[in-house]
């Protein structure tokens, strides 16, 4: 009888992991093996003008994601009631959840999992520690994969493609995840982390932005970090705003959703059948820049203008002058 009991509370356990909180918002918790490690609870936001019940099927019939893509939405919260606020459109949040609305984005987040230390880099580890550090924080990566991947085939939804932002702790598993799975992500905006990762061979597919402040722990790291993306063939933009702390701006948030903006040109819209594929790939102009930046003064030149005038350390490049607006002071 006891194992009996046993069976039916696993049975309910799992079935309880994934709810539906109201109309467009769903929960996820996926449960960790891992003994010091709480489990992983995801939440889902769709857009308003997703039908839960359209049922889109190929020739295959294998499901279409019923939304142009997604975004996910990376924070040092660890309770999952906390995070569960981030999907509200009057939310700290609320300019990244209505740019999903407005481009027909589903929106995940999920409880920090933590495992690294705030501030300090990975590549400063010792080797012993180092090799510790990598074998714990892959086990943890594997969970929330499991996780992830659980959540998107429910509801259809495009992983591999996916957009992600992350804020201080957030900015600092998220960037950890892009590093180990690549291949889910498409953009990653990580901001004011107070330390970093090693660089992985595999995530130079991955476009990404890092942006800082002058007045953040991390800055230092920040500029290594991005000298040694470039360095390893990464296609990275870099911006430090002056007399930021650990911190968001407008200006921050102007980039992001340029920069996402910039991101979905290259998605493939599974909603569209009629989608075509730009020209060019999204790292083009990463190598062939319509501007740019220097980021000690913030200041971004038209191309033919920036060897006269930015030191060559301080270079990043703009893609569009869109980006290069939003990101500094453009002087043609």
């Amino acid at each position: 009888m006891k194992i009996h009991k046993f069976k039916a509370f696993m049975v309910s356990a799992f079935l309880s992991s994934m709810s539906v909180l109201c109309a467009d918002v769903y929960k996820l918790v996926e449960p960790t093996k891992i003994a010091k490690y709480e489990d992983i609870t995801f939440y889902l936001r769709m857009p308003n003008s997703w039908d839960v019940e359209a049922d889109r099927k190929n020739m295959f019939n294998e499901p279409i994601p019923a939304v142009r893509g997604l975004i996910a939405v990376c924070t040092w919260q660890t309770r999952a009631d906390d995070i569960r606020g981030n999907l509200e459109m009057k939310g700290r949040f609320s300019h990244i959840i209505k740019f999903a609305e407005e481009n027909n984005l589903a929106v995940i987040c999920w409880t920090n999992f933590k495992g690294y230390r705030h501030n300090e880099d990975t590549v400063d580890f010792e080797e012993e520690r180092a090799e510790r550090y990598e074998k714990d924080y892959d086990k943890r990566a594997r969970e929330w994969e499991m996780g992830f991947k659980r959540i998107c085939k429910k509801y259809s939804l495009p992983m591999h493609d996916t957009m992600l932002y992350g804020i201080s702790g957030g900015g600092q598993m998220g960037h950890r995840l892009a590093l180990r799975k690549p291949d889910y992500f498409f953009g990653v905006h990580m901001h004011v982390n107070s330390s970093y990762d090693a660089l992985s061979d595999d995530a130079n597919e991955v476009l990404w932005l890092v942006t800082t402040g002058t007045r953040e722990y991390g800055y230092p790291a920040g500029q290594r970090f991005y000298r040694d993306g470039l360095k390893k063939g990464y296609h990275m933009i870099f911006r430090a705003e002056e007399n930021l702390g650990h911190s968001s701006s407008p200006e921050t948030e102007a980039l992001t959703l340029k920069f996402f903006d910039y991101c979905l040109k290259f998605i493939p819209d599974p909603t569209d059948e009629n989608w075509k594929k730009p020209e060019v790939d999204q790292f083009y102009f990463m190598r062939y820049p319509t501007y740019v930046g220097d980021y000690f003064n913030q200041e971004a030149f038209p191309v033919k203008q920036a060897e006269e005038y930015v030191t060559p350390e301080f270079m990043v490049a703009l893609p569009t002058k869109e980006i290069a607006e939003a990101w500094g002071t453009v002087i043609e």
